[in-house]
């Protein structure tokens, strides 16, 4: 039962991500604002930390599949980025035990690697063409204070979430 309350909560924020990347574009002049968060990418990191890396890898399979498929010209992109930072942060949080600095840290360090990932892999296959200088002013640093708010306001409930989930099979589990 909780494996599918993982999962509702992965899709919702999904839905989330999506409609906050509907609404808040920004044109200011000729200069187009682009912030794109990534609420799914976030929620898949935290429960790497707090549940695993067995839980983790399912949710970003699934959902890095979810994700291509409704936003993606080519599918696998979100995917292996899911999977491949998912990867990253287990073995960082094997030095940082759970510290919640390092932890926001490294959520957003991963964010803005997922946004340089998917715009190199779309840039090298010809998708889409762009200047460094533009990307970091108008894609990077939108998304990156974007993603700092999402993650403000992320973080408690799901800490929150995963405190309440817990039981004391889990809790026996863990002293081992």
């Amino acid at each position: 039962m909780r494996a599918l309350k993982y999962f509702l909560i992965g899709i919702l924020l999904f839905y989330i991500d999506t409609a906050i990347g509907l609404v808040i574009p920004m044109h200011i002049g000729n200069i187009d604002l682009i912030f794109v968060p990534h609420l799914t990418l976030m929620y898949i990191l935290m429960m790497t930390v707090y549940r695993g890396f067995g839980v983790g890898i399912l949710l970003a399979i699934f959902l890095g599949m979810i994700t291509d498929v409704y936003f993606g010209s080519i599918y696998g992109v979100y995917l292996f980025g899911y999977i491949l930072f998912l990867a990253l942060m287990d073995q960082l949080f094997k030095i940082f035990y759970k510290d919640h600095t390092m932890m926001f840290v490294i959520i957003l360090s991963c964010t803005i690697l997922l946004e340089i990932y998917v715009a190199v892999i779309y840039g090298v296959l010809g998708f889409i063409q762009f200047s460094l200088i533009q990307f970091v002013l108008f894609r990077l640093l939108p998304t990156l204070l974007l993603n700092f708010i999402l993650l403000i306001i992320l973080y408690p409930l799901i800490i929150k979430f995963i405190k309440k989930t817990n039981n004391a099979i889990d809790m026996k589990r863990r002293q081992w």
